[in-house]
């Protein structure tokens, strides 16, 4: 619940440096990009809080079953948990970078071609797995699972702020903390950047084992196998779907357990050289960038202040039901991120999502059992189906005049 709570000072800051931006005409916001990386966001949170959940009822059963010896509470301990926590963050963060398989959902994080407040959002819902296994040393230390739970939090917020291009170098905080500099190089994939400052709050994890780089040649943000989409369905999916495909082409189960152990970028010799994967050539890198019709714009900026609205509403209002209510309630906001990313990417049926969305709220305010403010959806529900609808128009006007 933490992370909640920030979400509006989140959001108060991305609008700050966006507008900084404007007026340095830096160019470090692309509307596309950073929409895309809001998406994704929104798409963790919601979809990421059963799994928090059952992280914290996991850990807790542990800990009452085996009758751990909980540690007194007091300032030392609580701080002793941060630096330990943070100590296990920087070896899960850096078997996510050197394995394939949790590479797929980390990756997630660094599929933004740009580097600003909102990739700081930009997270994966599939990465639990790994994260439960890595920080459960800390409950056989005596960590009660409130503490361990409300570090992590903590670690995660400070993370935030790492995520911009304004703040240079800091001196001599460079060598304790991880800073907007070192972390800048974290998420480049320039060849000498590759697998670098991996610490979430404390970069001498990285100077202690050798994987810290300073920040010297231009960073270039990205990965090297390119999304091409502002999805955060497919997002999180795309590299899951390649590894699979190439269990499926290699045949083979030698061929499907070498791929599942796979350290990240690397396939079977036989598969390489049967079904070569083109390389990214950063001489020639191009950002994914379509041109989006303008007159889309008011249809995606009520998207997103519906989107953003709704999570929040989401996320205190629909935490302990039913799976399938959740699933009911979840449906509009799905629908949304779908149709606001495919009108990025220039695909009509985003017009069609989006009109899905708005028949789909009326009817489940009339025929299905939901928790919503009726008269607001329905006020909701129309003024933007008279935004589609002017857009629309638009829309064919301009099609008619360049005829």
């Amino acid at each position: 619940m933490i992370i909640l709570y920030a979400i509006p000072i989140f959001v108060l800051l991305i609008i700050i440096e966006s507008l900084f931006d404007v007026k340095k005409k830096t160019n470090f916001y692309r509307f596309n990009d950073a929409i895309g990386s809001l998406a994704t966001g929104m798409l963790n949170r919601t979809m990421n809080f059963i799994t928090l959940y059952a992280n914290w009822a996991a850990y807790s059963a542990l800990f009452a079953y085996f009758g751990f010896q909980s540690l007194t509470e007091s300032v030392l301990v609580w701080i002793a948990a941060f630096i330990i926590y943070d100590f296990f963050y920087y070896w899960s963060h850096r078997l996510a970078h050197v394995y394939s398989l949790f590479w797929n959902s980390h990756a997630v994080h660094h599929q933004s071609e740009e580097f600003n407040l909102t990739t700081a959002l930009r997270q994966p819902f599939t990465g639990f797995v790994k994260g439960s296994i890595v920080y459960l040393p800390m409950v056989f230390m005596g960590f009660d699972p409130t503490i361990v739970a409300t570090v992590g939090s903590l670690n995660l917020i400070y993370q935030f702020w790492v995520h911009t291009r304004f703040i240079p170098k800091l001196g001599f905080i460079e060598f304790v903390f991880v800073t907007p500099s070192n972390h800048r190089v974290h998420h480049g994939m320039n060849d000498c950047y590759i697998d670098k400052n991996f610490g979430g709050v404390f970069i001498i994890w990285d100077r202690l084992f050798k994987t810290f780089e300073y920040e010297q040649e231009p960073v270039i943000f990205g990965v090297r196998k390119q999304l091409n989409s502002f999805n955060p369905f497919y997002a999180n999916i795309q590299i899951f779907w390649n590894m699979f495909n190439d269990i499926w082409l290699g045949k083979s189960v030698k061929i499907a357990f070498k791929i599942l152990i796979s350290r990240t970028g690397r396939r079977p010799e036989a598969l390489a050289i049967k079904h070569p994967v083109e390389r990214l050539n950063l001489k020639t890198y191009k950002r994914y960038d379509p041109v989006s019709n303008l007159s889309l714009r008011p249809i995606i900026w009520t998207q997103l202040v519906f989107s953003m609205a709704y999570t929040v509403w989401f996320l205190l209002f629909i935490r302990s039901e039913p799976f399938a209510n959740a699933l009911l309630h979840f449906l509009p906001l799905g629908l949304a991120l779908l149709s606001m990313t495919w009108l990025l990417e220039a695909r009509k049926i985003g017009l069609w999502c989006e009109a899905v969305k708005l028949f789909y709220l009326v009817f489940a305010c009339i025929y299905l059992p939901n928790t919503w403010n009726e008269n607001l959806i329905y006020g909701y529900s129309l003024i933007a189906t008279v935004v589609l609808f002017l857009s629309l128009i638009t829309i064919k006007k301009e099609v008619i005049s360049e005829a």
